[in-house]
Order: C-alpha cells, then sequence, then structure tokens
C-alpha cells in the first residue's frame, strides 16, 4: 500500500514539488503545441515531425485541454482546493498512460537503428553499425525506465498532496480563516493599553474602572 510523501525530492515540501510539477507540465504543453505549429503551419520539423497529422493534432489537442486543468490546479495549491488538484491528477494519469505508450512504441517496438539513421550512417565507419545499434537499444531502454519512473514519481507527490489537502495537514490554519483578522488583533491589544493594563483586573476589561466593568 502506498502512503503519501512527506517531502519532495528528498529535501522540498510537497506543496512546493505539485507546484514544480505543474509549472515543468505547463511549459511541456505549450512545448507540444509550439513544435505543432512549427511542423504543420511553418513546414519547419522539429518534435514529432515524422508523425502523422492525425496523431500530431491529437497530442495538440491533449496539449491544449491540459493548459487550463494545470492552470486550475496551480490556483487549487495555493487557495488549498483539493477538487481542483483531483482533476488534474486525473488528467495526469491520462498523460502518463499516452507518455508510456509512446515511449514503449518508439523505444522498444520500433527499429531504434532505423530511427536513428542519419547518427548510424555517420558513425559506422568509426564504431561499426552492430556497436552502435546495441548502443542505442541500451540507451532506448534506460530512456523508457527512466521516463516511466519519473512519471509515477509524479504521480505519487500529486496523489500525496491532494490526499494532504484532503486530511486537512496541508490546509489553512484556523486563525487564517478569521477575515480582517489582523484589525481584531490590533484592536484587542489596543484595549489592555494604557496605565490600567499592569493590573490584573483590569488588564482584561473593556472600560477601566474602581470595579472592572467591561
Amino acid at each position: 500500500m502506498a502512503y503519501p510523501l512527506t517531502m519532495f525530492c528528498c529535501g522540498c515540501s510537497v506543496p512546493a514539488g505539485t507546484t514544480i510539477i505543474l509549472l515543468f507540465h505547463l511549459v511541456a504543453c505549450f512545448g507540444i503545441l509550439a513544435s505543432v505549429c512549427s511542423n504543420l503551419i511553418f513546414h519547419n520539423p522539429v518534435f514529432a515531425s515524422t508523425w502523422s497529422v492525425q496523431a500530431q493534432f491529437l497530442y495538440m489537442g491533449f496539449a491544449l485541454m491540459g493548459i487550463p486543468i494545470i492552470v486550475s490546479a496551480l490556483w487549487g495549491v495555493a487557495n488549498q482546493v483539493e477538487t481542483n488538484i483531483r482533476v488534474y491528477l486525473y488528467y495526469l494519469m491520462c498523460s502518463f498512460l499516452e507518455n508510456a505508450v509512446a515511449l514503449v512504441y518508439f523505444c522498444l517496438v520500433e527499429d531504434v537503428c532505423r530511427l536513428a539513421g542519419t547518427l548510424v550512417e555517420v558513425g559506422t565507419s568509426n564504431f561499426g553499425e552492430a556497436f552502435l545499434c546495441g548502443t542505442f537499444r541500451t540507451v532506448s531502454y534506460f530512456t523508457v525506465a527512466t521516463g516511466i519512473a519519473v512519471e509515477v514519481y509524479c504521480l505519487w507527490v500529486i496523489w500525496s498532496f491532494c490526499e494532504d489537502v484532503h486530511d486537512g495537514k496541508n490546509g489553512l490554519e484556523l486563525w487564517q480563516l478569521i477575515p480582517s483578522k489582523d484589525d481584531m488583533i490590533q484592536r484587542s491589544k489596543s484595549n489592555k493599553e494604557g496605565p490600567y493594563a499592569d493590573i490584573v483586573g483590569f488588564a482584561h476589561t473593556g472600560l477601566p474602572g474602581p470595579y472592572g466593568t467591561g
């Protein structure tokens, strides 16, 4: 059974880690939008330029849908709203499944040597084709394992923060829920000042008098 994390990356708090993950994910969504626009509109091939038009539009639509969800989750972290963060958690689960399938397909199912054809052709004369293909396959296995491990850890962090907010561990303190608390504290202190403030009976009265009436 998984337990909620108490810190992020061995030093940061879970709310800080959640905010970092959200910001990185937001940047990634904008990066996907920019890449697809560069591929299809400006005809300048960058990331995923070899994908079909349908696949690129599907990936862009999923990233576009995530932008308001991530922004809403950032607001939820700032205001301790569990619902917004839960919605992002479900979106992150879908992103994990999508990215895991893509990683497994392109790194394990597809021929890595064929995808890196230019690099193989350039380095064949120096290292040999078999050595380069073996190296690329090893790197692809490491990429899949690292990518899946990082995304699982991000899911764990977001889920931990949701559980903390649900249990009230990262919620607002009771004194933070009082509106205009600073003015109220200042007024309560000012009532205890004056020549009678040091007298035990008079220190807690609103109107000093011979009998300590309040």
